[in-house]
């Protein structure tokens, strides 16, 4: 048995990198758990869940003041990057920029939490989905491509 006889103040130690793992891993299981209970309430269910957990994220980018492709993508991944560890590049213009993910880290917190093969074309689909509202709520189109364990988002004005 542990004791601690003073009130002590924890602080934090982790690195960032051990902050994005668990973070993600976090999101993760979060994400699944909910998509598990909500598939069972129906397609409905999933889409007002999807669409009102997009909304601050489009707050935050508005928030920004985010304009462009390029601008948005570079905030994308800037996020993304500091958040979850994902390794991304991105190169474009004000009229069509890309991002490419080098490195996902919440598709590899979704791979580690046991995705299954078939879930993953779902969850393809639904990025998908995801990235194309996203980008008309910005007066954009969206292309998403995916090659492996990889993908590419470009937007055009």
């Amino acid at each position: 048995m542990s004791t601690t006889l003073q009130k002590t103040e924890v602080k934090p130690t982790w690195k960032p990198e051990q902050m994005h793992e668990m973070y993600s891993r976090m999101m993760a299981n979060n994400m699944s758990a909910a998509m598990q209970v909500l598939c069972k309430q129906g397609e409905g269910a999933v889409k007002e869940f999807q669409e009102a957990s997009r909304k601050p994220m489009y707050a935050y980018f508005h928030k920004l003041g985010v304009k462009t492709p390029i601008e948005i993508l570079k905030a994308k991944a800037e996020l993304e990057s500091n958040i979850f560890g994902s390794k991304i590049e991105v190169w474009g213009d004000d009229k069509e920029a890309t991002l490419h993910y080098n490195s996902c880290g919440m598709w590899n917190a979704m791979k580690e939490h046991g995705m299954p093969k078939e879930q993953e074309a779902k969850m393809c689909a639904s990025m998908e989905q995801c990235i194309s509202s996203f980008a008309e709520e910005f007066g954009c189109k969206a292309e998403v491509k995916f090659e492996g364990e990889k993908a590419t988002i470009t937007l055009r004005k």
